[in-house]
Protein backbone atom coordinates (compact mmCIF):
# COMPACT_ATOMS: atom_id res chain seq x y z
CA UNK A 1 0.00 0.00 0.00
CA UNK A 2 2.70 2.45 0.92
CA UNK A 3 4.51 1.65 -2.33
CA UNK A 4 1.42 2.35 -4.36
CA UNK A 5 0.90 5.61 -2.51
CA UNK A 6 4.51 6.56 -3.25
CA UNK A 7 4.03 5.83 -6.93
CA UNK A 8 0.88 7.90 -7.16
CA UNK A 9 2.56 10.74 -5.28
CA UNK A 10 5.63 10.72 -7.48
CA UNK A 11 3.93 9.57 -10.67
CA UNK A 12 5.85 11.84 -13.06
CA UNK A 13 9.21 11.13 -11.50
CA UNK A 14 8.58 7.41 -11.52
CA UNK A 15 7.50 7.43 -15.15
CA UNK A 16 10.58 9.44 -16.03
CA UNK A 17 12.73 7.00 -14.11
CA UNK A 18 11.07 4.04 -15.81
CA UNK A 19 11.55 5.72 -19.17
CA UNK A 20 15.18 6.38 -18.39
CA UNK A 21 15.69 2.80 -17.22
CA UNK A 22 13.84 1.44 -20.25
CA UNK A 23 15.73 3.60 -22.72
CA UNK A 24 18.97 2.87 -20.93
CA UNK A 25 18.23 -0.84 -21.02
CA UNK A 26 17.40 -0.65 -24.70
CA UNK A 27 20.56 1.33 -25.32
CA UNK A 28 22.62 -1.15 -23.34
CA UNK A 29 20.96 -4.07 -25.10
CA UNK A 30 21.56 -2.40 -28.45
CA UNK A 31 25.18 -1.71 -27.51
CA UNK A 32 25.76 -5.30 -26.32
CA UNK A 33 24.03 -6.71 -29.39
CA UNK A 34 26.02 -4.55 -31.78
CA UNK A 35 29.23 -5.38 -29.92
CA UNK A 36 28.55 -9.11 -30.23
CA UNK A 37 27.67 -8.75 -33.91
CA UNK A 38 30.80 -6.70 -34.55
CA UNK A 39 32.96 -9.20 -32.70
CA UNK A 40 31.46 -12.03 -34.74
CA UNK A 41 32.04 -10.11 -37.96
CA UNK A 42 35.59 -9.24 -36.92
CA UNK A 43 36.24 -12.89 -36.15
CA UNK A 44 34.94 -13.96 -39.57
CA UNK A 45 36.92 -11.23 -41.31
CA UNK A 46 40.03 -12.10 -39.33
CA UNK A 47 39.91 -15.69 -40.55
CA UNK A 48 39.96 -14.48 -44.14
CA UNK A 49 42.85 -12.11 -43.31
CA UNK A 50 44.78 -14.89 -41.58
CA UNK A 51 44.32 -17.18 -44.57
CA UNK A 52 45.45 -14.42 -46.93
CA UNK A 53 48.51 -13.59 -44.82
CA UNK A 54 49.47 -17.26 -44.44
CA UNK A 55 49.20 -17.78 -48.20
CA UNK A 56 51.27 -14.64 -48.82
CA UNK A 57 53.96 -15.77 -46.36
CA UNK A 58 54.13 -19.18 -48.02
CA UNK A 59 54.36 -17.54 -51.43
CA UNK A 60 57.11 -15.27 -50.10
CA UNK A 61 59.10 -18.29 -48.96
CA UNK A 62 58.54 -20.06 -52.29
CA UNK A 63 59.71 -17.03 -54.29
CA UNK A 64 62.73 -16.45 -52.08
CA UNK A 65 63.72 -20.11 -52.24
CA UNK A 66 63.87 -19.90 -56.04
CA UNK A 67 66.59 -17.24 -55.75
CA UNK A 68 69.24 -19.55 -54.27
CA UNK A 69 72.63 -19.60 -55.94
CA UNK A 70 72.62 -23.39 -56.31
CA UNK A 71 69.28 -23.43 -58.13
CA UNK A 72 70.48 -20.64 -60.43
CA UNK A 73 73.63 -22.56 -61.38
CA UNK A 74 71.62 -25.76 -61.79
CA UNK A 75 69.19 -24.08 -64.20
CA UNK A 76 72.02 -22.57 -66.23
CA UNK A 77 74.04 -25.80 -66.36
CA UNK A 78 71.18 -27.80 -67.88
CA UNK A 79 71.40 -25.83 -71.09
CA UNK A 80 75.19 -26.08 -71.63
CA UNK A 81 76.60 -28.31 -74.35
CA UNK A 82 79.62 -29.39 -72.33
CA UNK A 83 81.35 -32.60 -71.31
CA UNK A 84 81.31 -32.02 -67.54
CA UNK A 85 79.87 -29.28 -65.32
CA UNK A 86 79.82 -29.09 -61.53
CA UNK A 87 79.48 -26.38 -58.90
CA UNK A 88 81.49 -26.76 -55.67
CA UNK A 89 81.86 -24.85 -52.43
CA UNK A 90 85.21 -23.48 -51.26
CA UNK A 91 86.04 -26.79 -49.53
CA UNK A 92 85.66 -28.75 -52.76
CA UNK A 93 82.29 -30.32 -51.90
CA UNK A 94 80.08 -30.80 -54.98
CA UNK A 95 76.86 -28.82 -54.51
CA UNK A 96 75.50 -29.26 -58.04
CA UNK A 97 76.58 -31.49 -60.90
CA UNK A 98 75.49 -33.05 -64.16
CA UNK A 99 76.13 -36.33 -62.34
CA UNK A 100 73.71 -36.56 -59.41
CA UNK A 101 75.57 -39.35 -57.62
CA UNK A 102 78.54 -37.05 -56.85
CA UNK A 103 76.48 -34.25 -55.25
CA UNK A 104 77.45 -33.80 -51.60
CA UNK A 105 80.78 -35.60 -52.06
CA UNK A 106 84.26 -34.13 -52.10
CA UNK A 107 85.69 -33.71 -55.61
CA UNK A 108 89.13 -35.37 -55.60
CA UNK A 109 90.22 -35.28 -59.24
CA UNK A 110 93.97 -34.64 -59.27
CA UNK A 111 93.87 -31.85 -61.85
CA UNK A 112 91.17 -30.01 -59.85
CA UNK A 113 93.05 -30.36 -56.54
CA UNK A 114 96.17 -29.05 -58.25
CA UNK A 115 94.32 -25.99 -59.51
CA UNK A 116 92.73 -25.49 -56.08
CA UNK A 117 96.12 -25.63 -54.37
CA UNK A 118 97.74 -23.20 -56.80
CA UNK A 119 95.76 -19.94 -57.05
CA UNK A 120 97.57 -18.90 -60.23
CA UNK A 121 96.03 -21.90 -62.03
CA UNK A 122 92.50 -20.71 -61.21
CA UNK A 123 90.71 -19.17 -64.19
CA UNK A 124 93.22 -20.82 -66.58
CA UNK A 125 92.38 -23.39 -69.26
CA UNK A 126 94.28 -26.67 -69.06
CA UNK A 127 94.09 -29.90 -71.03
CA UNK A 128 93.21 -33.19 -69.39
CA UNK A 129 91.85 -36.67 -70.13
CA UNK A 130 88.59 -37.66 -68.47
CA UNK A 131 86.96 -41.04 -69.02
CA UNK A 132 89.49 -41.63 -71.85
CA UNK A 133 88.29 -38.49 -73.62
CA UNK A 134 90.62 -35.51 -74.23
CA UNK A 135 89.06 -32.40 -72.73
CA UNK A 136 89.83 -28.72 -72.23
CA UNK A 137 88.98 -27.80 -68.62
CA UNK A 138 88.90 -24.72 -66.41
CA UNK A 139 88.57 -24.20 -62.66
CA UNK A 140 86.66 -20.90 -62.36
CA UNK A 141 86.10 -19.05 -59.04
CA UNK A 142 82.60 -17.58 -58.52
CA UNK A 143 83.00 -14.33 -56.60
CA UNK A 144 80.80 -11.45 -55.49
CA UNK A 145 83.08 -8.46 -54.82
CA UNK A 146 85.79 -9.84 -52.47
CA UNK A 147 83.69 -12.78 -51.27
CA UNK A 148 84.09 -16.17 -52.98
CA UNK A 149 80.83 -18.11 -53.20
CA UNK A 150 82.10 -21.25 -54.84
CA UNK A 151 83.97 -22.82 -57.75
CA UNK A 152 82.84 -23.99 -61.19
CA UNK A 153 84.63 -27.01 -62.72
CA UNK A 154 83.88 -27.14 -66.46
CA UNK A 155 85.32 -29.30 -69.24
CA UNK A 156 84.70 -29.47 -72.98
CA UNK A 157 85.30 -32.41 -75.31
CA UNK A 158 88.10 -31.42 -77.74
CA UNK A 159 88.60 -34.73 -79.51
CA UNK A 160 87.24 -33.16 -82.71
CA UNK A 161 90.00 -30.53 -82.68
CA UNK A 162 92.89 -33.06 -82.94
CA UNK A 163 94.72 -31.14 -80.25
CA UNK A 164 98.34 -32.19 -79.56
CA UNK A 165 99.90 -31.34 -76.18
CA UNK A 166 102.63 -28.73 -76.38
CA UNK A 167 101.44 -27.24 -79.66
CA UNK A 168 99.62 -23.97 -80.29
CA UNK A 169 95.82 -24.48 -79.94
CA UNK A 170 93.86 -24.34 -83.16
CA UNK A 171 92.06 -21.14 -84.03
CA UNK A 172 88.59 -22.68 -83.44
CA UNK A 173 89.76 -24.00 -80.06
CA UNK A 174 91.04 -20.58 -79.05
CA UNK A 175 87.75 -19.02 -80.02
CA UNK A 176 85.94 -21.69 -78.01
CA UNK A 177 88.01 -20.65 -74.98
CA UNK A 178 86.90 -17.05 -75.39
CA UNK A 179 83.25 -18.10 -75.73
CA UNK A 180 83.45 -20.30 -72.64
CA UNK A 181 85.10 -17.51 -70.65
CA UNK A 182 82.35 -15.10 -71.70
CA UNK A 183 79.74 -17.67 -70.64
CA UNK A 184 81.42 -18.07 -67.24
CA UNK A 185 81.43 -14.32 -66.78
CA UNK A 186 77.71 -14.25 -67.62
CA UNK A 187 77.04 -16.98 -65.05
CA UNK A 188 79.01 -15.02 -62.42
CA UNK A 189 77.05 -11.85 -63.27
CA UNK A 190 73.74 -13.70 -62.93
CA UNK A 191 74.86 -15.16 -59.61
CA UNK A 192 75.89 -11.68 -58.42
CA UNK A 193 72.42 -10.28 -59.26
CA UNK A 194 70.61 -13.22 -57.64
CA UNK A 195 72.73 -13.01 -54.48
CA UNK A 196 72.10 -9.27 -54.29
CA UNK A 197 68.32 -9.90 -54.50
CA UNK A 198 68.53 -12.89 -52.12
CA UNK A 199 70.38 -10.88 -49.44
CA UNK A 200 68.28 -7.72 -49.87
CA UNK A 201 64.78 -9.18 -49.60
CA UNK A 202 63.92 -10.14 -46.00
CA UNK A 203 60.78 -11.12 -44.10
CA UNK A 204 60.46 -7.99 -41.93
CA UNK A 205 60.39 -5.69 -44.95
CA UNK A 206 57.84 -8.02 -46.59
CA UNK A 207 55.55 -7.88 -43.54
CA UNK A 208 55.92 -4.10 -43.30
CA UNK A 209 55.00 -3.70 -46.97
CA UNK A 210 52.00 -5.99 -46.50
CA UNK A 211 50.74 -3.89 -43.56
CA UNK A 212 51.33 -0.64 -45.47
CA UNK A 213 49.16 -1.93 -48.30
CA UNK A 214 46.14 -2.47 -46.02
CA UNK A 215 43.96 -0.14 -43.96
CA UNK A 216 42.87 -2.20 -40.99
CA UNK A 217 45.95 -4.31 -40.18
CA UNK A 218 48.22 -2.68 -37.61
CA UNK A 219 50.82 -5.38 -37.11
CA UNK A 220 51.77 -8.87 -38.29
CA UNK A 221 54.31 -10.81 -36.24
CA UNK A 222 55.73 -14.32 -36.28
CA UNK A 223 56.15 -15.71 -32.75
CA UNK A 224 58.27 -18.64 -31.61
CA UNK A 225 57.08 -21.39 -29.28
CA UNK A 226 58.45 -19.54 -26.22
CA UNK A 227 56.64 -16.30 -27.11
CA UNK A 228 59.57 -14.41 -28.68
CA UNK A 229 58.74 -12.29 -31.73
CA UNK A 230 61.01 -13.59 -34.53
CA UNK A 231 59.83 -11.27 -37.30
CA UNK A 232 57.38 -8.38 -37.45
CA UNK A 233 56.09 -5.53 -39.57
CA UNK A 234 56.95 -3.35 -36.54
CA UNK A 235 60.76 -3.51 -36.42
CA UNK A 236 60.79 -2.31 -32.78
CA UNK A 237 58.84 -5.40 -31.67
CA UNK A 238 61.41 -7.92 -32.91
CA UNK A 239 62.98 -9.80 -29.99
CA UNK A 240 60.28 -8.82 -27.51
CA UNK A 241 58.02 -11.32 -25.74
CA UNK A 242 54.29 -11.59 -26.37
CA UNK A 243 52.23 -10.91 -23.20
CA UNK A 244 49.72 -13.68 -23.86
CA UNK A 245 49.36 -17.41 -23.33
CA UNK A 246 50.44 -19.61 -26.21
CA UNK A 247 48.68 -22.93 -25.80
CA UNK A 248 48.49 -23.94 -29.50
CA UNK A 249 44.87 -22.83 -29.90
CA UNK A 250 43.52 -19.72 -31.61
CA UNK A 251 42.84 -16.91 -29.13
CA UNK A 252 41.25 -13.48 -29.66
CA UNK A 253 40.95 -10.47 -27.40
CA UNK A 254 40.50 -6.71 -27.39
CA UNK A 255 43.47 -4.81 -25.98
CA UNK A 256 44.62 -1.23 -25.68
CA UNK A 257 47.84 -0.54 -27.54
CA UNK A 258 49.32 2.88 -28.18
CA UNK A 259 46.06 4.58 -27.33
CA UNK A 260 44.13 2.45 -29.81
CA UNK A 261 41.69 -0.38 -29.35
CA UNK A 262 43.20 -3.41 -31.06
CA UNK A 263 41.67 -6.77 -31.89
CA UNK A 264 44.53 -9.22 -31.31
CA UNK A 265 44.53 -12.73 -32.77
CA UNK A 266 47.08 -15.42 -31.98
CA UNK A 267 46.76 -18.51 -34.12
CA UNK A 268 49.04 -21.54 -34.77
CA UNK A 269 51.05 -21.24 -37.97
CA UNK A 270 52.83 -24.46 -38.89
CA UNK A 271 53.43 -23.41 -42.50
CA UNK A 272 56.01 -20.76 -41.72
CA UNK A 273 57.54 -21.33 -38.28
CA UNK A 274 58.61 -24.37 -36.36
CA UNK A 275 56.32 -26.54 -34.25
CA UNK A 276 54.18 -24.64 -31.73
CA UNK A 277 54.96 -21.36 -33.47
CA UNK A 278 52.22 -18.77 -33.87
CA UNK A 279 51.08 -15.93 -36.07
CA UNK A 280 50.23 -12.71 -34.20
CA UNK A 281 47.78 -10.41 -35.99
CA UNK A 282 46.68 -7.03 -34.68
CA UNK A 283 43.63 -5.48 -36.38
CA UNK A 284 42.30 -1.99 -35.96
CA UNK A 285 39.23 -2.14 -33.67
CA UNK A 286 38.42 1.57 -33.93
CA UNK A 287 35.11 0.86 -35.78
CA UNK A 288 34.06 -1.36 -32.88
CA UNK A 289 34.86 1.37 -30.34
CA UNK A 290 32.96 3.92 -32.39
CA UNK A 291 29.92 1.65 -32.58
CA UNK A 292 30.07 0.97 -28.82
CA UNK A 293 29.77 4.66 -28.04
CA UNK A 294 27.43 5.56 -30.91
CA UNK A 295 24.22 5.59 -28.80
CA UNK A 296 25.72 8.16 -26.39
CA UNK A 297 28.02 10.16 -28.60
CA UNK A 298 26.32 10.05 -32.01
CA UNK A 299 27.15 13.61 -32.98
CA UNK A 300 30.71 13.42 -31.63
CA UNK A 301 31.26 10.06 -33.29
CA UNK A 302 29.97 11.33 -36.64
CA UNK A 303 32.20 14.40 -36.47
CA UNK A 304 35.20 12.30 -35.50
CA UNK A 305 34.60 9.84 -38.34
CA UNK A 306 34.18 12.74 -40.77
CA UNK A 307 37.48 14.24 -39.64
CA UNK A 308 39.21 10.84 -39.85
CA UNK A 309 37.75 10.23 -43.31
CA UNK A 310 38.85 13.68 -44.51
CA UNK A 311 42.32 13.04 -43.09
CA UNK A 312 42.44 9.66 -44.82
CA UNK A 313 41.42 11.21 -48.14
CA UNK A 314 43.98 14.00 -47.70
CA UNK A 315 46.65 11.45 -46.82
CA UNK A 316 45.72 9.31 -49.83
CA UNK A 317 45.88 12.32 -52.16
CA UNK A 318 49.20 13.36 -50.62
CA UNK A 319 50.59 9.83 -51.01
CA UNK A 320 49.34 9.62 -54.60
CA UNK A 321 50.88 12.99 -55.54
CA UNK A 322 54.11 12.04 -53.79
CA UNK A 323 54.23 8.76 -55.72
CA UNK A 324 53.53 10.53 -59.00
CA UNK A 325 56.26 13.08 -58.30
CA UNK A 326 58.70 10.28 -57.42
CA UNK A 327 57.86 8.38 -60.61
CA UNK A 328 58.33 11.54 -62.67
CA UNK A 329 61.70 12.15 -61.02
CA UNK A 330 62.71 8.57 -61.79
CA UNK A 331 61.63 9.02 -65.42
CA UNK A 332 63.57 12.28 -65.77
CA UNK A 333 66.64 10.78 -64.13
CA UNK A 334 66.42 7.84 -66.53
CA UNK A 335 66.25 10.24 -69.49
CA UNK A 336 69.29 12.13 -68.16
CA UNK A 337 71.24 8.89 -67.73
CA UNK A 338 70.28 7.72 -71.21
CA UNK A 339 71.23 11.07 -72.73
CA UNK A 340 74.52 11.05 -70.82
CA UNK A 341 75.23 7.57 -72.15
CA UNK A 342 74.42 8.68 -75.71
CA UNK A 343 76.73 11.69 -75.35
CA UNK A 344 79.47 9.46 -73.95
CA UNK A 345 79.10 7.02 -76.87
CA UNK A 346 79.12 9.90 -79.37
CA UNK A 347 82.32 11.24 -77.80
CA UNK A 348 83.96 7.84 -78.39
CA UNK A 349 82.55 7.15 -81.86
CA UNK A 350 83.75 8.17 -85.29
CA UNK A 351 80.91 10.11 -86.94
CA UNK A 352 81.61 8.89 -90.49
CA UNK A 353 82.04 5.13 -90.00
CA UNK A 354 80.23 4.53 -86.71
CA UNK A 355 83.36 2.77 -85.40
CA UNK A 356 85.19 3.74 -82.21
CA UNK A 357 87.40 6.79 -82.63
CA UNK A 358 91.16 6.92 -82.17
CA UNK A 359 91.06 8.19 -78.59
CA UNK A 360 88.84 5.37 -77.42
CA UNK A 361 90.90 2.85 -79.41
CA UNK A 362 94.09 3.89 -77.66
CA UNK A 363 92.34 3.88 -74.27
CA UNK A 364 91.04 0.34 -74.86
CA UNK A 365 94.42 -0.86 -76.13
CA UNK A 366 96.10 0.51 -73.00
CA UNK A 367 93.70 -1.51 -70.85
CA UNK A 368 94.21 -4.72 -72.89
CA UNK A 369 97.98 -4.13 -72.87
CA UNK A 370 98.00 -3.84 -69.07
CA UNK A 371 95.89 -7.01 -68.78
CA UNK A 372 98.17 -8.93 -71.17
CA UNK A 373 101.28 -7.78 -69.33
CA UNK A 374 99.87 -8.70 -65.93
CA UNK A 375 98.37 -12.09 -66.81
CA UNK A 376 100.67 -12.98 -69.73
CA UNK A 377 97.70 -13.10 -72.12
CA UNK A 378 97.99 -12.99 -75.90
CA UNK A 379 97.07 -9.75 -77.66
CA UNK A 380 97.30 -8.83 -81.37
CA UNK A 381 96.65 -5.65 -83.32
CA UNK A 382 95.70 -5.38 -87.02
CA UNK A 383 96.20 -2.15 -88.96
CA UNK A 384 94.14 -1.90 -92.18
CA UNK A 385 94.74 0.77 -94.81
CA UNK A 386 92.55 1.05 -97.92
CA UNK A 387 94.65 0.85 -101.08
CA UNK A 388 94.77 3.84 -103.49
CA UNK A 389 92.29 5.79 -101.36
CA UNK A 390 93.60 9.12 -102.63
CA UNK A 391 92.99 7.93 -106.19
CA UNK A 392 89.37 7.09 -105.25
CA UNK A 393 88.87 10.60 -103.85
CA UNK A 394 90.49 12.24 -106.88
CA UNK A 395 88.57 10.10 -109.38
CA UNK A 396 85.10 9.79 -107.82
CA UNK A 397 85.05 12.62 -105.30
CA UNK A 398 85.29 12.85 -101.52
CA UNK A 399 81.69 11.77 -101.05
CA UNK A 400 82.55 8.54 -102.83
CA UNK A 401 85.58 8.17 -100.58
CA UNK A 402 83.35 8.57 -97.54
CA UNK A 403 81.00 5.87 -98.85
CA UNK A 404 83.95 3.52 -99.45
CA UNK A 405 85.13 4.08 -95.88
CA UNK A 406 81.65 3.43 -94.48
CA UNK A 407 81.22 0.23 -96.51
CA UNK A 408 84.69 -1.05 -95.55
CA UNK A 409 83.97 -0.38 -91.87
CA UNK A 410 80.64 -2.24 -92.16
CA UNK A 411 82.33 -5.30 -93.73
CA UNK A 412 85.03 -5.37 -91.06
CA UNK A 413 82.53 -5.08 -88.21
CA UNK A 414 80.34 -7.92 -89.60
CA UNK A 415 83.36 -10.23 -89.91
CA UNK A 416 84.69 -9.85 -86.36
CA UNK A 417 83.50 -11.35 -83.07
CA UNK A 418 81.65 -9.32 -80.47
CA UNK A 419 84.67 -9.57 -78.14
CA UNK A 420 86.96 -7.97 -80.77
CA UNK A 421 87.44 -4.20 -80.79
CA UNK A 422 87.52 -2.17 -84.02
CA UNK A 423 87.81 1.56 -84.70
CA UNK A 424 88.94 4.19 -87.15
CA UNK A 425 92.54 5.07 -86.32
CA UNK A 426 92.79 7.98 -88.76
CA UNK A 427 92.15 8.83 -92.42
CA UNK A 428 91.51 5.55 -94.20
CA UNK A 429 93.19 3.46 -91.48
CA UNK A 430 91.19 0.99 -89.36
CA UNK A 431 92.60 -0.68 -86.24
CA UNK A 432 91.40 -4.07 -84.94
CA UNK A 433 92.31 -5.26 -81.42
CA UNK A 434 92.05 -9.03 -80.80
CA UNK A 435 92.28 -9.89 -77.07
CA UNK A 436 93.58 -13.35 -76.11
CA UNK A 437 94.49 -14.10 -79.75
CA UNK A 438 97.91 -15.16 -81.03
CA UNK A 439 99.62 -14.25 -84.31
CA UNK A 440 98.60 -17.41 -86.17
CA UNK A 441 94.92 -16.89 -85.45
CA UNK A 442 95.24 -13.15 -86.08
CA UNK A 443 96.68 -13.91 -89.54
CA UNK A 444 93.61 -16.04 -90.30
CA UNK A 445 91.37 -13.15 -89.24
CA UNK A 446 93.43 -10.69 -91.30
CA UNK A 447 93.17 -12.81 -94.42
CA UNK A 448 89.42 -13.13 -93.90
CA UNK A 449 89.12 -9.33 -93.60
CA UNK A 450 91.22 -8.81 -96.73
CA UNK A 451 88.96 -11.13 -98.74
CA UNK A 452 85.73 -9.65 -97.37
CA UNK A 453 86.76 -6.12 -98.31
CA UNK A 454 87.92 -7.08 -101.79
CA UNK A 455 85.09 -9.46 -102.69
CA UNK A 456 82.67 -6.78 -103.93
CA UNK A 457 82.84 -3.29 -105.35
CA UNK A 458 81.21 -0.26 -103.75
CA UNK A 459 78.32 1.31 -105.67
CA UNK A 460 78.17 5.12 -105.63
CA UNK A 461 76.41 7.50 -108.00
CA UNK A 462 76.24 4.83 -110.73
CA UNK A 463 79.90 3.88 -110.39
CA UNK A 464 81.31 0.47 -109.36
CA UNK A 465 84.36 1.28 -107.23
CA UNK A 466 86.75 -1.65 -106.61
CA UNK A 467 88.46 -1.61 -103.18
CA UNK A 468 91.25 -3.58 -101.56
CA UNK A 469 93.17 -3.22 -98.33
CA UNK A 470 96.67 -3.79 -97.05
CA UNK A 471 96.97 -5.24 -93.55
CA UNK A 472 99.77 -5.27 -91.00
CA UNK A 473 99.69 -7.48 -87.91
CA UNK A 474 101.79 -7.50 -84.75
CA UNK A 475 101.38 -8.76 -81.21
CA UNK A 476 102.15 -8.02 -77.59
CA UNK A 477 105.64 -8.96 -76.39
CA UNK A 478 106.80 -8.93 -72.74
CA UNK A 479 109.69 -6.61 -73.63
CA UNK A 480 107.27 -3.89 -74.77
CA UNK A 481 107.05 -1.14 -72.15
CA UNK A 482 103.95 0.53 -73.61
CA UNK A 483 101.04 -0.25 -75.90
CA UNK A 484 102.30 2.13 -78.60
CA UNK A 485 105.02 -0.41 -79.42
CA UNK A 486 102.41 -2.84 -80.74
CA UNK A 487 100.93 -0.13 -82.97
CA UNK A 488 104.39 0.78 -84.29
CA UNK A 489 105.11 -2.88 -85.10
CA UNK A 490 101.74 -3.25 -86.84
CA UNK A 491 102.40 -0.03 -88.79
CA UNK A 492 105.74 -1.46 -89.90
CA UNK A 493 104.00 -4.64 -91.08
CA UNK A 494 101.42 -2.46 -92.90
CA UNK A 495 104.23 -0.59 -94.62
CA UNK A 496 105.66 -3.93 -95.80
CA UNK A 497 102.25 -4.88 -97.25
CA UNK A 498 102.11 -1.57 -99.13
CA UNK A 499 105.70 -1.88 -100.33
CA UNK A 500 105.17 -5.43 -101.58
CA UNK A 501 102.28 -4.58 -103.86
CA UNK A 502 99.26 -3.95 -101.57
CA UNK A 503 96.16 -6.15 -101.08
CA UNK A 504 97.99 -8.51 -98.77
CA UNK A 505 98.59 -9.38 -95.11
CA UNK A 506 101.98 -9.06 -93.42
CA UNK A 507 102.68 -10.40 -89.94
CA UNK A 508 105.59 -9.28 -87.76
CA UNK A 509 106.45 -11.38 -84.70
CA UNK A 510 108.17 -9.00 -82.23
CA UNK A 511 109.78 -11.96 -80.48
CA UNK A 512 111.24 -13.75 -83.51
CA UNK A 513 111.32 -10.97 -86.14
CA UNK A 514 109.49 -13.29 -88.54
CA UNK A 515 107.49 -11.85 -91.44
CA UNK A 516 104.82 -13.85 -93.22
CA UNK A 517 102.72 -12.62 -96.14
CA UNK A 518 99.35 -13.73 -97.47
CA UNK A 519 98.87 -12.73 -101.10
CA UNK A 520 95.64 -12.01 -102.87
CA UNK A 521 94.38 -14.78 -105.15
Amino acid sequence: MQMWVFIKKHNIAVQLLVLIITLSSLSVYNLVTQRELLLQQMELDSQDVIQSITSSLQRFQDIKSTMSVEKLVRDISLGLEIFEFRYLDQEGIVRNSMFHDEIGKKFTRESFLKALAQPHMMDKFYFDERDYVPVMAITYPVKVEDRQLGIIDLSVDISEYNYVAGQQPEFALTRRQVDIRNLLRAITGSIHNSVEIFETVEINAFLSAYVSATRNIRQISIVSANGTILASSDFHSIGKTVDARLDGATSTELIESGGELIYRIITPNTQFVSDNGSLLLMLDAAPYAANERRLIYTAIGTSALTILFAAFIAYSIYTFNLTQARMENIRLEGMVRERTREIEILSKTDALTGLWNRGHLEEHLEAEFARAKRYDNELTVLMLDLDHFKHINDTYGHLAGDEVLREAAKRVRKTLRESDFVGRYGGEEIMVILPETGLLNAQVVGEKLRKVIAEATVEFDGNEIPITTSIGISAFHPRFDKAQKIIEAADEALYQSKANGRNRVTVIDPGASVRAESYAI
